[in-house]
């Protein structure tokens, strides 16, 4: 459901991806927890194992993936740490986002969108938290992740 619903937002304006983020927020916060935190992961594990392909129709994917995480990570559903984890060993094979540059470009967006709503202290703060290595998205070379660059 998860996945279906972040690919789906792929097709709409940002004000519908902004809903859906705050949608799977309310969700998983919930007294009764109709979402589950494990199974929003799950749904964004899901997410991230096609973004190679997604990327293909939809080149900005990696800024709608980023907009979803960025969220739900200010909304402290799901820790930096976590998503960070998620993104370095996403794609089709384990890792495989970070061997093709696009890993790099996800936790760049994510850590951008977490900047303008929280601004540098805000973003330093969830940085230093997270114990997260931002080297370690680095793509190999000949690929550049420019979004990534601006916070190492």
């Amino acid at each position: 459901m998860i996945s279906l619903w972040v690919t789906d937002s792929f097709e709409r304006k940002d004000a519908e991806r902004h809903r859906l983020a705050k949608l799977l927020v309310n969700l998983t916060k919930t007294h009764h927890g109709t979402v589950s935190q494990s199974q929003l992961i799950k749904g964004f594990e899901t997410v991230l194992s096609t973004l190679e392909d997604t990327v293909i129709d939809t080149p900005r994917a990696p800024g709608f993936r980023g907009l979803v995480f960025a969220k739900v990570i200010l909304e402290n559903v799901v820790s930096l740490n976590q998503i960070g984890q998620l993104i370095h060993e996403g794609g089709e094979e384990p890792g495989h986002l970070l061997e093709v540059g696009l890993a790099g470009n996800v936790l760049g967006n994510v850590l951008e969108i977490i900047k303008s709503e929280k601004g540098d202290n805000g973003l330093n703060e969830i940085r230093t938290s997270s114990n997260l290595r931002l080297e370690a998205f680095r793509p190999p070379d000949p690929f550049k992740s420019r979004i990534l660059e601006k916070f190492i």
